[in-house]
């Protein structure tokens, strides 16, 4: 799915969509973050990043779990920056 540029909006929907095919689970949830090459091929400096994301099943229908999964999320994101900075 990834193994080619393509538009980041259309590559987590592909993905979420194989995943589901392959798996059947009751709940799937994808975030994607990813930079932007064209505006770093255009000269742009600063980080040109774009996050996405996908939530079907119990994931879309239980604010809790879905919740849950954001909270992790933000955790990890945390984590990584404070590793980034030592």
């Amino acid at each position: 799915i990834m193994s080619r540029p393509q538009i980041q909006e259309e590559a987590i929907v592909m993905l979420a969509d194989e995943l589901e095919r392959c798996i059947k689970p009751e709940g799937l949830a994808i975030t994607m973050a990813a930079e932007h090459s064209c505006l770093h091929w255009r000269g742009a400096k600063e980080h040109a990043g774009m996050f996405n994301s996908v939530m079907r099943g119990q994931f879309r229908h239980n604010a809790e779990l879905r919740n849950e999964f954001r909270d992790m999320q933000r955790l990890h994101t945390d984590q990584r920056h404070a590793a980034e900075r030592l």
